[in-house]
């Protein structure tokens, strides 16, 4: 059966300096792939392969009617931005966006070009964006990879920080109930549970958790948000040691928050004005 949505594809973080945030990943143990461009969209990126998931830093290099929305967002600094969805098709994606009255818009067809082996390919996307009147605080879109062979590839998948995979993303909303309606015209009926005051999205595959400001301190002590407002704000990585990765982290000299045995934070000011959170999976 085929589906609109199959959970996360991969997670965008914006980057104000990309040259800058290129630098902080690798000083975070992550393998980061050359900066690949979007001509067509006026941007650059450099993303975090794992094994069926990834994350992008992704920068403004040229001035567009399709990235002014992005700029504009930059201007209260940057940060997790976006999650794009896995899908079975844009076409697919797009027919049942617009049933659920999510007003997306019509699949948009990109590329950018990538070296593989030696020789120069062209990576191939389709995506379907939806507008920020249904945003419920995340922007979401879905990617349709037209080659995945040249964006999963387990050569780039292996990461000196131990890195196998995003686990989640963690939302700040001060009135999680609110997204309920919203969310679940992307993820289905019944795929949003209250837990306390928060929300937890079973999206097909990694969890999306809303959490109130206060419910976000409790759970994150010593970490500052990076945006006063409601906003995507930490995406959690699984590595296969938690020691390991902690060895390599300090060793580097990257500042630490650990609230308990189980997790490393790393604070926005380490990693481009994201919060970082490590566990074990």
């Amino acid at each position: 059966m085929t589906r609109a949505v199959r959970g996360l594809d991969h997670v965008v973080v914006m980057v104000d300096g990309i040259d800058a945030a290129e630098a902080a990943y690798r000083k975070l143990g992550f393998q980061v792939q050359p900066r690949g461009f979007h001509k067509k969209l006026g941007t650059a990126n450099h993303l975090m392969i794992f094994d069926k998931d990834y994350f992008e830093i992704l920068g403004i290099v040229e001035d567009t009617a399709f990235n002014a929305e992005r700029r504009e967002w930059l201007k209260q600094g940057g940060g997790l931005a976006n999650v794009a969805l896995a899908t079975d098709g844009a076409d697919i994606a797009f027919d049942a966006f617009k049933a659920a009255g999510l007003e997306p818009d019509a699949p948009l067809f990109f590329d950018r070009a990538v070296e593989v082996a030696g020789k120069t390919e062209q990576a191939q996307f389709r995506t379907v964006r939806i507008p920020k009147t249904h945003m419920p605080v995340v922007g979401f879109f879905v990617c349709e990879h037209l080659t995945p062979r040249f964006v999963y590839r387990g050569e780039w998948a292996k990461h000196p920080n131990g890195a196998r995979g995003i686990l989640g993303v963690t939302v700040i909303a001060e009135q999680p109930a609110r997204w309920i309606v919203e969310l679940e015209k992307y993820f289905g009926a019944g795929s949003v549970t209250r837990d306390g005051e928060g929300l937890v999205v079973d999206t097909g595959t990694q969890p999306i958790r809303y959490l109130t400001r206060t419910g976000y301190a409790q759970r994150y002590p010593g970490v500052t948000p990076v945006r006063p407002g409601d906003h995507p704000a930490l995406l959690s990585v699984g590595v296969d040691s938690l020691a390991a990765c902690e060895a390599l982290l300090a060793k580097s000299g990257v500042k630490l928050v650990k609230p308990d045995a189980g997790r490393l934070i790393v604070p926005p000011a380490e990693a481009a004005h994201l919060t970082l959170e490590f566990r074990e999976r």
